[in-house]
């Protein structure tokens, strides 16, 4: 996939300025080039800033105590006595610890990056990562490594530290990397890596000859911000309140195998719930084909069969009936059934009973509106089909109707 990279310089102001880019793929090729303004940069690749020296400043303090989220509050707090603006226009990025129990820190202006984030996202240029140029170059064992034109440039002197230089020439060293060499006195770098950027002519590539220098210089290939490989662990300065939000192939490789798992139960789930539909649909299909054939039996094969069990019970009720005997779905054996249980309840409790095709309706008022889901319980207990109707509080009881039936009409 390829990524864009955006050059952010001091001089930047606003979505007007013009910015080096560079649109270079996974192996760091560059595909393109140019110095636009952001609205001009190629759209829909993965943007990472890249911010000039001297718009970063590195420094080692005592850190802060308390979590992480007092952290984000304290920092500006802990720079303060570093920088001339107030604490609130302070962004700081917390970097690595160190030996001695220091943190080191990043400190870029709050105003500034916000600009830059918002005219980004107004031109939708996904800029995901801002990493200091300051950071970039490769550090050797004990050694720092200096980008040099030959008038100006940065040393990068730790993991997270380093800084802009100011001006020197060929043979006057910059005084801020003397500085820098005088107070390390405690692990002074065995040598000083030069390397120029790519735009400095081949002829003019010459290792300064600095005097008084505590350590040697030695040249190393040239410089380009374009190319160079950003280390894994090399700070982003979008932290804290610039925070991107994550994208989903970041948190995706954590779930996927949960995701996968779940995927699979659910899986296996339907396949199981399918299996066992369609056996019990096949079972209901068989049970249907065997009442066809036992009603065709019992009233000839030209029946014609619409619900084969209530046609089956209305028949029989039919055969009763013209017997002379009674039906269970008839008032007086449904009255049977259920007047024991009837007549334990409270004097007045039976308002009235209508009868009317196998269904006794029994109007009742009792004194709360539960016990008529107790009375159902206990009729269908005695083997009657109970149908409990709408309940109506009138203050002093509760009003509704049960409908009974034969037990095999439930």
């Amino acid at each position: 996939m390829s990524t864009l990279r955006i050059y952010f310089s001091g001089s930047w102001r606003d979505a007007t300025s013009p910015c080096p880019w560079a649109l270079c793929d996974e192996s760091g090729a560059v595909l393109q080039s140019g110095n636009d303004p952001l609205a001009s940069l190629p759209k829909g690749k993965e943007c990472i800033g890249i911010v000039a020296p001297d718009r970063v400043l590195s420094i080692s303090v005592k850190p802060p105590s308390g979590s992480r989220r007092r952290w984000q509050t304290a920092l500006p707090f802990v720079a303060e006595e570093h920088t001339l603006p107030d604490p609130e226009e302070n962004h700081v990025i917390p970097g690595p610890a160190l030996a001695d129990g220091r943190m080191m820190l990043a400190i870029v202006d709050k105003p500034w990056l916000k600009r830059i984030v918002e005219a980004c996202r107004t031109v939708s240029l996904p800029l995901r990562q801002m990493t200091p140029e300051i950071f970039m170059p490769l550090l050797a064992p004990s050694a720092w490594t200096l980008v040099w034109d030959g008038c100006n440039g940065f040393v990068r002197t730790g993991a997270a530290s380093g800084m802009a230089l100011d001006s020197g020439d060929a043979h006057t060293a910059p005084l801020a990397l003397r500085l820098s060499l005088n107070s390390a006195h405690a692990a002074p770098p065995k040598k000083i890596e030069v390397r120029f950027p790519q735009h400095v002519p081949e002829a003019q590539r010459t290792v300064p000859q600095w005097d008084g220098l505590s350590t040697t210089l030695a040249a190393e290939p040239a410089w380009d911000w374009r190319r160079a490989p950003i280390p894994s662990d090399a700070l982003n300065l979008l932290w804290g309140d610039f925070a991107p939000r994550a994208k989903i192939s970041e948190w995706w490789p954590k779930f996927r195998p949960l995701a996968l798992i779940l995927l699979a139960a659910l899986a296996v789930e339907t396949v199981g719930a399918n299996v066992e539909w369609g056996m019990l649909a096949q079972e209901k299909k068989s049970l249907a084909r065997d009442m066809e054939r036992s009603f065709r039996s019992a009233f000839g094969e030209s029946s014609m069969i619409v619900n084969a069990p209530l046609q089956m019970q209305r028949n029989l009720a039919e055969l009763r009936h013209s017997a002379g005997l009674p039906d269970e779905g008839d008032f007086l054996p449904l009255l049977d059934a259920a007047a024991p249980t009837l007549a334990s309840l409270p004097a007045d409790s039976v308002r009235g009973l209508h009868y009317d095709s196998a269904r006794l309706d029994v109007d009742l008022k009792l004194p709360r509106s539960s016990d008529f889901q107790d009375l159902r319980q206990r009729l269908q207990n005695k083997g009657l089909g109970v149908q409990l109707g709408d309940i109506h509080d009138t203050g002093n009881g509760a009003e509704g109707r049960l409908t009974l039936m034969p037990g095999d009409s439930r």
